[in-house]
Formats: structure tokens, sequence, C-alpha cells
């Protein structure tokens, strides 16, 4: 049971970051596809968090959320490196590239290590990477 809840709080924490990246970029997205794009990940993003949400409250789990220090940083980091650029969308793309490996990266690194036991769980979690492996791909359409 505290396996299921660790890895649905690394799930939330991962859809949450996701999203905020999303977040933090969609308004400097020009293009009409790329912009589309962003928004059907970030409501992917948002379904994950929710379901993820659901599955823990239904485990009376305690909830974990990534730092509003991280948030931030983030967010910074983001606008930081659309500055200089002539290009936005393949600088967006590239750091939605980045982003996406890591989470992907973390995201099978917790599943080889967490031993969850609920299908549902492991379900969503596998969902988790499928939609981020698919991000991976939408974005090099981009670059």
């Amino acid at each position: 049971m505290q396996e299921d809840v660790t890895m649905l709080n690394n799930i939330r924490r991962q859809a949450q970051s996701g999203a905020n990246s999303v977040r933090a970029v969609f308004d400097k997205a020009q293009s009409p596809a790329f912009r589309s794009a962003l928004r059907q990940q970030l409501q992917e993003y948002d379904r994950i968090y929710a379901e993820a949400d659901m599955l823990l409250a239904a485990r009376q789990g305690k909830r974990s959320d990534i730092s509003q220090v991280r948030k931030y940083a983030s967010s910074l980091s983001s606008k930081l490196r659309l500055l200089g650029s002539s290009d936005t969308t393949s600088a967006i793309a590239q750091m939605m590239l980045r982003g996406s490996a890591r989470g992907l990266r973390e995201g099978m690194q917790n599943s080889r290590k967490i031993a969850v036991l609920d299908p549902k769980v492991s379900s969503l979690s596998n969902r988790l990477l499928q939609s981020t492996q698919a991000n991976i791909e939408q974005m090099q359409q981009f670059l």
C-alpha cells in the first residue's frame, strides 16, 4: 500500500511538473499547430494528475507536490531561454523534449524501484510513460 502511495505521488509530481512547463511557455508559442499540441499535452497532464490525486485520496495518502521554488525556477529558466530566440517554436520544442526525456527517465526508474501492487496505479504509471513518449515524438516535429 505504501508503495502505491509513493508511486502516486511520483506520478502527481511528474504530471504537475509537465503541466507547469507547458503553462510557462504557452503564451510564447506562436504557431497555431504548436499551441494545439501544447494544449493537448497540458490536458493529458491535468487528467493524469487528477486521476493520481483521486487514487491517492482513496488510499488516504499524504499528498506531495513539487516545491514552489522548483516551480518558479523552472518557469524563470524557460522564459530566460526564450529571450534571445528568433524561432520560439523550435526553442520551446527543445525545452519540452529535454523535460519529457527527463520525465521519461524518472518514470522508468520509479517503475523499476517501486513495487506497485494495485493494477490501477500501475496502469496510470504506464499511461504517464506512454504519454511522455508521445509528447517527445510530437515535439520532434517542431524542431
